[in-house]
């Protein structure tokens, strides 16, 4: 019994000890979701430019997802590997080529918390 009671307990610790406190981390809040839609070759915008693709407002399921952003269009950032923009509410900063964070999407809200 001492023996189970002294393993659990350092698991418990070594758990605690490890594990990332999102509250620690410098976090962003998500002002929308965008899907990146490839368009039919020779599709032109309002002032009669070819346009390639355009943004779309989506949503994402809920849950904790690890991304990876870089800078993408103006004030949006690109999941890498993904055809999924984000922007945010306030100044997100450079991301570069990668940036490792934490996103945590929730019914009413999102947040990406930077790892770096």
């Amino acid at each position: 019994m001492k023996q189970n009671l002294t393993i659990i307990i350092f698991f418990l610790f070594t758990c605690l000890s490890f594990g990332q406190n999102l509250e620690d981390l410098d976090s962003y809040t998500v002002d929308e979701f965008y899907k990146k839609v490839e368009l039919d070759r020779g599709t032109l915008d309002e002032d009669g430019d070819e346009i390639e693709y355009v943004y779309v407002k989506t949503e994402l399921d809920s849950g904790d997802y690890k991304i990876d952003l870089t800078d993408g269009d103006g004030d949006l950032y690109e999941v890498k590997d993904t055809n999924i923009f984000i922007k945010f509410n306030g100044y997100f900063g450079y991301a570069g080529y990668s940036t490792e964070c934490i996103l945590k999407v929730e019914y009413y809200s999102s947040t990406v918390y930077k790892l770096e």
